[in-house]
């Protein structure tokens, strides 16, 4: 399958040369071909909504699992085929396998094959029309050529951080690294702090639930030390366990691994080792310290028993935190000592409100999670705008309102991340955007929507788009709609000019439209259409 001295793990492009796979194509995202695989699940329901939680049967936050389905329920939208891959490779997926394509899904719309294109994540289509092809089948032959490559070569450790060095930052995560080298040698991984608090785990198998304190009861009435592989019997059933240490800087961090279909080995202990520390060494900073920082990244990374333990010794009631604020700089020199000066600033800003403030730094962006049950602060955004750019920090700030959970907050964040610069292109001259208007601009920005959007359009709104001699219209138009949020002294203000000047402009442009330019549901097509223009402008 592979020839020596070619890196060994599985790869998509190994899997496509199985019998069960030989008639297949990739028909999107090529460019994630040389993705590892070590696990595969099927996927029928993408509503999650209806089942309370995310993707049953696939390893969440696995980073090394290919999914196979046949988009059962989102056969009849492609919106819900596109929030499915979405989340899918928001999980770490690396690929999907499409069966009974031309029967259940009768075709693969272009947004589809664009998406997968666009976060490289291979999009692999069975014969078509073949109704008696089995998930079975392909299963088999992806588990057996997996695990034959691990009886072939059992040292993974250094591939295991290449895989790690090379995956995106969102994906990075002590929850992924511990999934990662659990499936790897089928065990189960504890990583706790100086008194024995679960700080990240992952089971194997997914959800088994072991006695963990009992287990290390055991172990400690058995002397067992660290570095150590001993048997132990707890409640009449068997265990594999060994103990190691992982310091990282001031803060005793350890491991718990746990066996119990087969033997640990010394040279498997000694190998996830190796992989922690490296990972804690870094990409772990002041990992297992108890402090507002490790609070923040657990909330946006979605690290849920984390979060839930800083919290409850901090005495911080998370559930309480409703809405986020994000401030990032507007400019492109990144100063971490601005960052530092723009906390304290908010700090000192919001310390006179009655409310629940959780503020910290997380990578380039401050972040303000808020209880908004006594005080809105919204009102007062602009002030604390202008006090910070008094002291030469220009910042912007996203709002999100919506937040119910620690997904949230992940999504909402990578929006950001993946679309500052179209933000900045969309709205500029606003400094407070909503979630809302954000998520509007990644829509906007998919080619495709805007193409849709603009042929969408009656002939008089295109001309007052291409035309030269209505550039003053456009203009006016644009700023209206989407930095002074349709206030025509606000769009005076920020043109510099009379606010009936604005007037009679805004009456050209209805002239031209045949109807007001704040009229619903017209509005809506010339917001898509003023972000798409500005959009343009930046190819």
């Amino acid at each position: 399958m592979r020839k020596r001295g070619q890196r060994m793990s599985v790869t998509i492009a190994d899997i496509m040369k199985l019998p069960s796979l030989s008639e297949a194509k990739i028909v999107a995202g090529l460019a994630g071909i040389d993705h590892t695989v070590s696990a595969i699940s099927v996927l029928e329901s993408s509503n999650t909504e209806k089942l309370g939680f995310d993707f049953p049967g696939h390893s969440s936050k696995y980073g090394e699992e290919i999914i196979i389905t046949a988009f059962m329920e989102a056969k009849d939208s492609v919106e819900k085929q596109c929030e499915a891959l979405r989340r899918l490779y928001r999980e770490g997926e690396v690929g999907v396998i499409l069966f009974y394509v031309g029967s259940v899904l009768l075709q693969l719309a272009p947004e589809l094959l664009d998406l997968a294109d666009e976060l490289k994540m291979p999009l692999i289509v069975m014969p078509e029309k073949k109704l008696e092809l089995r998930y079975g089948d392909v299963i088999s032959e992806v588990v057996e050529a997996v695990v034959l490559d691990r009886q072939r070569n059992a040292y993974f450790a250094t591939e295991v951080i290449e895989r790690i060095s090379h995956s995106e930052v969102s994906q990075r995560s002590i929850n992924s690294v511990l999934a990662v080298i659990r499936d790897r040698v089928q065990c189960s991984i504890f990583v706790m702090d100086e008194l024995g608090r679960i700080l990240n785990y992952a089971e194997w198998p997914n959800g088994r639930g072991l006695p963990v304190n009992d287990l290390v009861r055991e172990m400690e009435c058995c002397g067992s030390g660290y570095g150590e592989v001993m048997t132990i019997c707890v409640d009449g059933k068997i265990y594999h366990t060994e103990r190691e240490e992982l310091q990282t800087n001031d803060t005793k961090i350890s491991a718990l691994f746990v066996k119990e279909k087969d033997n640990l080995t010394i040279a498997d202990c000694k190998q996830m080792k190796y992989v922690l520390k490296t990972y804690l060494n870094l990409w772990g900073e002041n990992y297992g310290q108890l402090d507002t920082k490790q609070l923040v990244s657990a909330i946006i990374n979605d690290e849920a028993e984390k979060m839930q333990r800083i919290a409850k010794i901090l005495k911080i009631n998370v559930e309480d935190l409703s809405c986020a604020y994000f401030f990032y700089s507007s400019e492109e020199d990144h100063d971490y000592g601005k960052l530092q000066q723009a906390k304290k600033t908010i700090e000192d800003f919001v310390s006179v409100y009655r409310n629940i403030f959780l503020v910290d730094i997380f990578d380039e962006t401050v972040v303000l999670f808020a209880d908004r049950r006594r005080e809105k602060i919204d009102g007062d955004l602009k002030k604390l705008l202008e006090e910070m750019a008094g002291k030469g920090l220009f910042f912007r700030i996203v709002v999100s309102n919506t937040i119910s959970t620690t997904r949230n907050v992940k999504d909402i964040y990578w929006v950001l991340q993946n679309n500052k610069q179209y933000i900045s292109a969309v709205f500029q001259n606003k400094q407070i955007i909503t979630e809302k208007e954000m998520q509007f601009v990644k829509q906007v920005q998919s080619t495709r929507a805007q193409r849709k959007s603009l042929s969408a359009l009656n002939e008089n709104w295109q001309t007052l788009f291409t035309e030269q001699r209505e550039e003053d219209l456009v203009n006016t138009l644009e700023i209206y709609l989407l930095d002074a949020d349709m206030n025509v002294a606000r769009t005076a203000e920020l043109m510099y000019v009379h606010k009936n000047t604005i007037k009679y402009r805004l009456k050209c442009v209805e002239e031209m439209l045949g109807h007001r330019v704040n009229h619903m549901p017209e509005v809506c097509d010339l917001y898509f259409a003023a972000m798409s223009n500005r959009l343009r402008k930046m190819i």
